[in-house]
């Protein structure tokens, strides 16, 4: 076929594919006009997710299969969710309302990928239709590239100067990359199932030899981490799922093969163990850190690990069914991923609201839209001298003693009682009506905490009453209008008859956030003489 031919055959597909589902095009039309003005719209990122995933669950199967009258219900249906999503999310004051938000965002666009597989000829379709993801997702890097790299060519040999991330050449680069993305996305059609040589390689041959004793070394691990958790590294979030996933996704390639159909169902029973193995290193690791969570999952420190243990629960029940029952995996691993994006993401009562709503201070001071018209005023009048900038300060600070190359820190103990290492304090409303849990830090009868306005740190002694300032605001202002290297800043200490301290990191924006990150020296309590 010559590339005359091949193109002519793309562009029908694209015409056939509008003229029978005009509604995807519109949400391609939108998702690239949300890339090329997403300066001047509010929440652009939200839109471009939306529209986007909007297109994948537009070609669902049945949806295209569907009436016209049932196409134009579904379109109007998706336009009246995705606004009433918008709207709330773009003027909510409300950061729980804002987390729900959130969380519909994540639903609808994993539901609508997961439906974007079919029930019927699973198997097949899912090979066929990953990899054609995968060549829309190469399509966008591709598209991305070539201009990106055509610009700065361009830029370098005519001596231009562009700004590429802050020029309208930018945002079309990005519109053009994402509209022929999701035309490729969307121009999918069925075909035969045919394994090229290096599927048939990695899937028949290679993998099925190697996963099984990997499985088992990652077994053995779980269970040396479930009991001797301190003598055992710690497994980073999201590793332990992302394994999982890339195990499960090679199984179903794997299963096309019926030769290997024995090594797919061994696999799905290793697959059950480990995520009941899981669930005791979890609860393991609760019980031993639970003042400091954070050893393994995604569950956080002050809240139990509900969701987690439903989540490995489900897979447990669904791996065993899948291996007893001798069909390994089918259809059903849809619902079971479903079942997950709701435990994860359902509003109020899924993971992502039940860990992270807010008890106080839940309450913005401005909405996301009046954030954006705010920010919009301060770049346009930024040039004006009698506005005033909006203040955004941050700076790192080094050691009073740099250490050697090789070594972390030195701590020199010798005058001191205790050591605070990294004390980490935030606050994330300004002005706050109240100091939030994470934005103090008790040691003793010291406390740290962030004052509300965000600039500085007070340092109370409760044994005598006394209080002291620590105003880091002043000094990463005056720091911030030098351009010098962290090794060349002066460090940042205080020091009094009681402790040191030394500042790492300090960080304040106008209006919205301050963090501060430093150690605390406390000194030994002088003895006094007996008479």
């Amino acid at each position: 076929m010559t590339f005359k031919e091949r193109m002519s055959e793309i562009t029908q597909s694209i015409r056939a594919a509008a003229v029978s589902s005009p509604s995807v095009f519109f949400f391609v039309l939108a998702a690239g006009i949300s890339q090329l003005f997403y300066k001047y719209i509010p929440n652009a990122i939200h839109l471009n997710f939306l529209f986007s995933f909007s297109v994948v669950l537009l070609c669902n199967d049945k949806i295209k299969a569907a009436t016209a009258r049932t196409k134009l219900t579904i379109f109007c249906g998706q336009i009246a969710v995705l606004t009433a999503m918008y709207l709330t999310g773009l003027l909510t004051l409300n950061k729980n309302i804002d987390l729900v938000y959130l969380s519909l965002i994540y639903l609808y666009c994993i539901c609508a990928f997961i439906f974007f597989f079919p029930a019927e000829d699973f198997l097949k379709e899912f090979k066929l239709r990953f990899i054609h993801f995968l060549v829309s997702l190469l399509f966008f890097g591709a598209i991305y590239c070539i201009l990106f790299i055509t610009i700065f060519l361009i830029n370098a040999i005519f001596d231009l100067d562009i700004v590429f991330t802050e020029s309208i050449i930018f945002r079309i680069t990005n519109a053009t990359a994402t509209i022929i993305a999701l035309t490729v996305f969307a121009v999918y059609r069925s075909k035969p199932l045919i394994h090229s040589k290096f599927f048939t390689l990695m899937f028949q041959k290679l993998l099925p030899v190697l996963l099984v004793p990997l499985s088992i070394l990652g077994l053995i691990y779980l269970i040396k981490y479930a009991r001797f958790p301190y003598s055992t590294e710690g497994i980073p979030f999201p590793l332990y799922y992302l394994v999982l996933g890339s195990i499960v996704i090679c199984l179903l390639m794997i299963q096309h093969f019926k030769d290997r159909q024995g090594i797919v169902r061994l696999m799905l029973g290793l697959l059950g163990i480990a995520s009941l193995l899981f669930i005791v290193a979890l609860l393991r690791d609760r019980a031993i850190n639970a003042w400091k969570y954070g050893g393994i999952g995604f569950s956080v420190s002050d809240k139990p690990p509900l969701h987690e243990i439903e989540i490995n629960s489900l897979l447990a029940v669904y791996f065993f069914y899948a291996t007893l029952s001798g069909k390994n995996i089918t259809s059903q691993l849809r619902t079971v991923t479903a079942l997950i994006t709701i435990i994860l993401f359902l509003p109020v009562v899924g993971f992502y609201n039940f860990a992270y709503f807010g008890q106080k201070d839940i309450i913005k001071i401005h909405s996301a839209l009046e954030e954006f018209i705010l920010e919009r005023n301060r770049q346009t009048t930024n040039d004006s001298d009698n506005t005033p900038r909006f203040e955004y300060f941050s700076q790192h600070y080094p050691l009073e003693n740099e250490p050697p190359e090789n070594v972390d820190r030195i701590i020199d103990t010798g005058e001191y009682d205790a050591v605070l290492v990294k004390v980490q304090l935030k606050l994330d409303t300004i002005p706050a009506s109240s100091i939030p849990r994470h934005a103090q830090c008790r040691y003793k009868q010291f406390l740290f905490s962030i004052e509300p306005d965000g600039k500085s740190v007070k340092i109370s002694d409760e044994s005598d009453g006394q209080i002291v300032m620590l105003d880091f605001y002043t000094r990463i202002k005056t720091n911030s209008t030098k351009a010098e290297k962290v090794s060349d800043k002066t460090p940042f200490i205080y020091e009094d008859q009681k402790m040191k301290i030394i500042v790492r990191h300090a960080f304040y924006s106008e209006n919205q956030s301050a963090r501060i990150t430093f150690d605390a020296y406390i000194k030994k309590t002088p003895v006094m003489p007996q008479r």
